[in-house]
């Protein structure tokens, strides 16, 4: 995992294999729009998803986290959906456009935050432009797993959830 999350992440790891990194901090905008960066997102557990509006699994993923909302809420987490920089590249929709289209009804609960990713934070947490690529960061800043797909990969999110050490 601490490879693969090197890879990814395009930063030098330690060589101990149970050794965690740290979340670069990188900046990105929400959809209300307020300047944030990740380095904001310590102190409670977050799953960071960077996905691209044109991407299908990505949709598939957005309906599974909603499915999944009040548990993932009632455990901490807070769930952070940002479109990758100008969409990886690729015509697409803006987020709240997809949201919207995805989920019509849907009100992101106040665990969630919903906005486009900056060109720094892509480079950082997607150097090899995924369409839909997911960090989980425990508490401490520290990214405890990476994947993809959440409507596949559900129960790894929702093991991390329920994991205190991530909290």
């Amino acid at each position: 995992m601490a490879f693969l999350s090197g890879l990814l992440l395009n930063v030098p790891l330690s060589a101990r294999a149970d050794s965690a990194q740290l979340a670069p901090p990188a900046p990105f905008v929400t959809t209300t729009g307020q300047e944030m960066s990740t380095s904001s997102l310590k102190e409670q557990p977050t799953l960071l998803w960077l996905l691209s509006t044109w991407c299908g699994s990505c949709a598939a993923g957005l309906h599974t986290l909603s499915d999944h909302a009040a548990a993932l809420q009632k455990a901490g987490i807070r769930i952070v959906v940002l479109r990758n920089y100008k969409n990886d590249g690729f015509p697409g929709m803006s987020i709240d456009a997809f949201v919207k289209r995805v989920l019509p009804n849907f009100v992101p609960p106040k665990n969630w935050i919903v906005g486009q990713a900056s060109r720094m934070l892509n480079r950082r947490y997607n150097g090899r432009h995924y369409p839909d690529i997911y960090y989980l960061i425990d508490a401490q800043g520290k990214i405890r797993a990476v994947g993809s797909a959440p409507s596949v990969t559900m129960n790894k999110i929702l093991a991390f959830a329920r994991n205190p050490a991530s909290h």
